[in-house]
């Protein structure tokens, strides 16, 4: 209600000063047509921002599975004696993230006297930790510190080398110094035969 009586009232003094003679005048009426212009825009609906897609910052335990097994394919099959072959890499568990924090410390120091002068220290710490939090356009989530990479629990290589020790033995090798695992962790077994 404020606003169109504010507009009739706008509307009276355009009327009023049309009508009259000066330069003042006219700059009176543009000023108030600015400010006809600015109550106008309040009335119209707000355009929303449009949002740029974020970057994904994770990707998932089967990317990651994929991409790890592409690579040791292409170690693998570069050792002499392998021949044709195929890799399977099964992970520990998914992507962990540390976030950053903050942490209050407040430390309360009380001194305590007894009658015969013996003074008493007593300290209590308490601390707080919260995250870190940021907007990403969508709402706030925590800052993410740190990714770790999913744990590899074991690697398979089925190729047509595998019938020979040596081969199997540089394969192990090599799986094994790539991905930091031990021995048991790793699956060497012949091709079978195309019918």
């Amino acid at each position: 209600m404020e606003q169109s009586q504010a507009m009739a009232n706008i509307k009276e003094k355009i009327k009023t000063l049309l009508y009259s003679e000066g330069k003042v005048k006219i700059i009176v009426l543009l000023g108030l047509c600015g400010i006809a212009l600015i109550l106008l825009s309040e009335l119209l609906p707000k355009q929303s921002k449009k949002q740029e897609p974020q970057p994904q910052v994770s990707q998932t335990n089967a990317a990651y599975a994929s991409q790890l097994e592409d690579k040791i394919y292409a170690l693998v099959t570069s050792i002499d004696g392998v021949g044709k072959a195929r890799v399977l890499v099964t992970l520990e568990s998914g992507v962990e993230y540390v976030y950053a924090n903050a942490e209050k410390k407040i430390t309360d120091v009380t001194q305590d006297y007894s009658e015969n002068g013996v003074k008493k220290l007593h300290e209590k710490d308490n601390s707080e930790n919260s995250y870190i939090l940021v907007d990403n356009g969508n709402g706030k989530e925590a800052l993410i510190k740190t990714q770790i990479e999913p744990k590899v629990k074991g690697v398979v290589v089925v190729c047509e080398g595998a019938e020979s020790i040596e081969v199997e033995e540089r394969i192990i090798n090599a799986v094994k110094t790539a991905l930091d695992l031990s021995s048991t962790q790793v699956c060497i077994t012949k091709m079978a035969a195309e019918k």
